[in-house]
């Protein structure tokens, strides 16, 4: 089975020759790397560079003509990769020398699984490992592993890169967040729950997620970073994304029948219609003066809209904003 590594960089050339290594010490190593750079001002490409003549396995690297930002960048570096099977790679992380073996042997021996998702260790700017994982810091925060969501610990079928792509150019769409949504809705996402590889936390990360946090977390952090903030606008932004997930999968319904998930696809944006009904209604309610939303919230959650979110957890939160 062909094995393809897409990486997307932009000035990474403090931390990128350390995860380049690590492709390098896999018991199972890739049969091509594709990596796209976007304009880096740095020593970037005189890494991959000297990368590729060093390397096992073929190199290839494309630099864009123009920034494309993250999103696009890594989703024309999946577009160019050959292998039945795709890894997502960060440009500042490093990989445990068996993460391709363990993740492309699950795939092999789970073949109604598209997408697998591992989880990874926390660690500071140099590598010192904290006790903390993405999915145990998501467990704290009462988060489930579908909030696990890390495209450098994604691996998929070349088969869904085809359906995922394009990635819609919506506000919340990134690339990782797509391809697990679609994944999830579907059934066909997998979460391992052991680390295979660190990943590096530093000034300049893409992603800045609650619980990539190296410290303990609790419910309470959660609170402590969102707050009784107004989220009107990222109610909005959601909106557009699971909108533009309800019209990627109606309009999918040849390829999901390829994929032999064209009978989960009712059921899916069935989903998808209530998740719409939802927000549209919590940005109604943000709307009504707080001493006359009571009625209104009961009303929501006797209709099960608040299991879209938090639960009774975003119920007081909306009881409560001003």
């Amino acid at each position: 089975m062909r094995i393809s590594i897409a990486m997307a960089t932009y000035n990474g050339a403090k931390y990128l020759q350390d995860q380049l290594d690590s492709f390098l010490y896999q018991s199972r190593q890739p049969d091509e790397l594709v990596v796209c750079d976007d304009g880096s001002t740095d020593g970037t490409l005189e890494v991959l560079e000297t990368f590729c003549r060093q390397a096992p396995f073929a190199v290839h690297v494309y630099r864009n003509e123009t920034n494309l930002g993250c999103t696009k960048n890594f989703e024309k570096a999946m577009s160019l990769c050959t292998g039945e099977i795709l890894f997502l790679s960060d440009q500042d992380d490093v990989w445990f020398c068996n993460k391709i073996d363990i993740m492309a042997a699950t795939l092999v021996t789970r073949p109604e699984i598209m997408l697998l998702n591992a989880d990874l260790v926390l660690t500071d700017d140099s590598l010192n490992p904290s006790p903390y994982t993405a999915l145990g810091q998501s467990v704290a925060l009462a988060y489930g592993s579908e909030n696990v969501v890390h495209g450098c610990s994604t691996a998929f079928r070349c088969a869904w890169r085809d359906f995922v792509l394009p990635i819609p150019a919506v506000r919340s769409a990134t690339h990782d967040g797509w391809i697990h949504r679609l994944a999830s809705l579907l059934g066909v996402r997998m979460q391992l729950d052991i680390p295979l590889q660190y990943y590096r936390r530093h000034d300049h990360n893409t992603s800045n997620w609650l619980a990539s946090r190296m410290a303990r977390l609790t419910v309470l952090d959660v609170l402590r970073a969102y707050g009784l903030r107004d989220v009107t606008d990222g109610y909005r932004s959601e909106l557009e994304v699971v909108e533009a997930t309800r019209s990627r999968l109606a309009a999918s319904t040849d390829t999901l029948k390829m994929l032999g998930l064209s009978n989960r696809q009712a059921a899916a944006i069935s989903t998808l219609d209530r998740r719409i009904k939802a927000i549209n209604d919590r940005i109604t309610l943000m709307a009504v003066p707080r001493a006359r939303r009571l009625p209104r919230i009961l009303e929501m959650w006797a209709q099960g809209y608040y299991r879209q979110f938090a639960g009774w957890k975003s119920a007081v939160k909306d009881m409560l904003r001003p």
